[in-house]
């Protein structure tokens, strides 16, 4: 955001709803850095197993999918990250996504191909997490050897 820009917060109590444009990489592949639109709502009720909540962590908002409701907090994970975030209060959640607008085309999150899309992603982590492991020693076994390999760079 721009300085004198509203923050998210004010944004939602304001109009209700936010409307941005994304950043980062952590919800790849479903949403693009600075091409996708989110729409964020403030929930209504208490998050479920693959909403992806608007939260702010450590200053900073954060778009992350639930994969595990607690009796008193959640854990998140982007759908592009090998890690988790544990202990996300309820107080913590600014709003919820309810649809996004990828290459022009408007997608709630109710969408049947949505939610098997949520689902899919979040089964298939234990293979994400094999092969950035997997990547991580492969570059730390050639770096023994003197061999660097950076992302699209020619190894040397």
């Amino acid at each position: 955001m721009s300085a004198g820009a509203s923050s998210f917060e004010e944004v939602l109590e304001k109009d209700g709803r936010l409307v941005y444009t994304t950043r980062g990489f952590s919800m790849r592949p479903m949403l693009r850095q600075n091409r996708d639109i989110v729409v964020i709502e403030p929930a209504k009720e208490r998050l479920k197993k693959y909403d992806v909540a608007l939260y702010r962590r450590n200053g900073k908002y954060v778009l992350h999918r639930i994969i595990k409701v607690n009796e008193s907090d959640y854990t998140a994970r982007g759908d592009n990250n090998c890690f988790k975030e544990c202990g996300i209060r309820d107080a913590d959640v600014l709003g919820v996504l309810t649809e996004f607008v990828r290459d022009g085309k408007k997608h709630s999150v109710s969408e049947p191909g949505y939610r098997l899309y949520a689902r899919l992603r979040n089964a298939s982590y234990p293979l994400r997490w094999l092969r950035f492991h997997t990547k991580k020693l492969i570059k730390r076994v050639l770096a023994r050897f003197g061999i660097r390999v950076g992302h699209g760079q020619d190894a040397k």
